[in-house]
């Protein structure tokens, strides 16, 4: 087990330089912004493939990310599974790719959804938000809030939720996802970042959410350097920022046209019975 404390935030001189103080309270950082402050590096870490909901399998990913995007590093986030994340890890080990990889999942807390990133093990669905963290922190891990503060969306982590974080002593969030590039985010990521600006002080992300190929990218963090390990570490010091556009029509006609398909609804079927299967033999 790898025990972690809690980071000290960076000096407010050095957030002003690198991270998103820089910025308007409710501003994404463009690519200019981006390139003018040092932050070379672009990284999206959250997509879901046939392991969960999304339509594209881990190697089409791994491709299209390839030859198709300049991102730099990327996470596979599936839905309280993290198979789909190691066999792409194996895959690109054995590959010659010009991005880094993390091993990420996105995971059902009762109180909303969490990405886990850099772990090795899966985090089980339903648990407690303090619970949820306290796992990926064992596993020497980042937990991020993944599209927060949306009214109507169930799974969005609520201000609360947020609040009840900020104020404990023995638990926290490494970084919160403030550009959500999917319908997730066109309501919620203008307030997500004037929230977390004025009471937080979160270090920021932007990611895609992608669930086809053509949204890998849509949404972006800014950091500087090209490794996992560099975002990793402009992350734990305040040094990211999230970037990024919307969806476009193409990548919800490509989401609605799989799950509509005999594929899709099959790997929804095989992914709701992985998740019982697991689930009952957690209980046994």
């Amino acid at each position: 087990m790898i025990t972690q404390t809690r980071n000290s935030a960076p000096p407010a001189s050095d957030q002003a330089l690198q991270g998103t103080a820089m910025l308007a309270r409710g501003k994404a950082m463009t690519q200019q912004q981006a390139l003018q402050s040092g932050k070379t590096g672009k990284a999206d870490l959250h997509m879901h493939s046939t392991y969960s909901d999304g339509c594209a399998t881990i190697q089409q990913i791994l491709d299209h990310v390839q030859h198709n995007t300049d991102l730099d590093v990327i996470a596979i986030t599936d839905h309280d599974v993290i198979e789909g994340a190691l066999r792409a890890r194996d895959l690109w080990e054995k590959g010659s790719y010009r991005f880094d990889f993390i091993v990420g999942e996105e995971i059902t807390t009762k109180e909303g959804h969490l990405l886990g990133l850099f772990i090795e093990h899966r985090i089980p669905s339903g648990l407690s938000m303090e619970r949820s963290i306290d796992l990926i922190h064992e596993q020497g891990g980042l937990a991020v809030i993944a599209h927060p503060l949306h009214r109507l969306f169930r799974h969005s982590c609520q201000r609360s939720v947020m609040d009840r974080i900020h104020a404990a002593k023995d638990v926290w969030f490494d970084g919160v996802e403030t550009w959500n590039a999917s319908f997730c985010g066109i309501y919620a990521n203008r307030h997500a970042m004037v929230v977390n600006r004025s009471v937080y002080g979160l270090p920021e992300l932007g990611n895609s959410d992608a669930h086809s190929l053509s949204a890998v990218g849509r949404g972006c963090t800014w950091f500087a350097g090209k490794t996992a390990q560099e975002i990793r570490a402009n992350i734990t010091a305040g040094q990211t920022a999230p970037g990024g556009t919307f969806w476009d029509m193409q990548a919800y006609v490509q989401w609605v046209r799989y799950l509509m398909s005999k594929e899709g609804r099959q790997g929804r079927r095989q992914h709701a019975e992985l998740l019982s299967f697991e689930q009952q033999a957690e209980l046994a």
